[in-house]
């Protein structure tokens, strides 16, 4: 079975793995409160997660809890650290960062197109890559002859490749780059 189709059936066997252990929910919870990417301190992710699960969650020693989760966590690959800063103490997820940059529409990542490009071959994956460097090359092209039409066709070639491949102009006439 392909990975894009067990990743469902992997979660609803998760989710009902955590309605039946308290270990493996309390867990969950700590990943859910840690995503937001703003430190916790203990006695917030105590709170949290009790005011979630019940307050019996952490057990009689809530501090040894919460380490034992946040080592498990780690060994798993979760990538949990914490702050000291005196504006922002606590535990944070290292992925996402504290601060999460601005995304444009067309960062966004596609599952089926990655699983698509996974499954090319080396050469495939080489053919498409340059095609899309040839078209990028192509379309500055001809957005700097209309922009700029007493360039000479070397530097609109040279412009264009600084630009799209961020190579070094060689020639005399050099072009003012820096706006484009």
């Amino acid at each position: 079975m392909r990975q894009d189709k067990v990743a469902p059936l992997r979660l609803a066997a998760m989710a009902g793995h955590m309605r039946l252990d308290r270990v493996a929910a309390r867990r969950a919870a700590l990943i859910d409160l840690l995503a937001d990417g703003r430190p916790h301190t203990r006695e917030a992710i105590w709170t949290q997660i009790g005011a979630q699960l019940g307050d019996d969650c952490w057990g009689k020693r809530p501090e040894e809890a919460l380490w034992r989760d946040i080592d498990v966590l780690r060994y798993g690959g979760i990538r949990i650290a914490y702050s000291r800063r005196p504006d922002a103490t606590g535990y944070y997820l290292q992925y996402p960062a504290l601060v999460s940059p601005p995304s444009a529409r067309f960062e966004s990542v596609s599952p089926i197109l990655i699983a698509g490009i996974r499954e090319l071959t080396v050469p495939e994956k080489n053919e498409r890559a340059f095609a899309a460097a040839d078209f990028a090359l192509r379309q500055k092209r001809l957005l700097l002859t209309n922009q700029h039409p007493d360039w000479s066709a070397t530097a609109i070639e040279e412009a264009a490749r600084q630009v799209v491949f961020d190579a070094p102009i060689l020639s005399e006439e050099q072009p003012d780059v820096s706006r484009l």
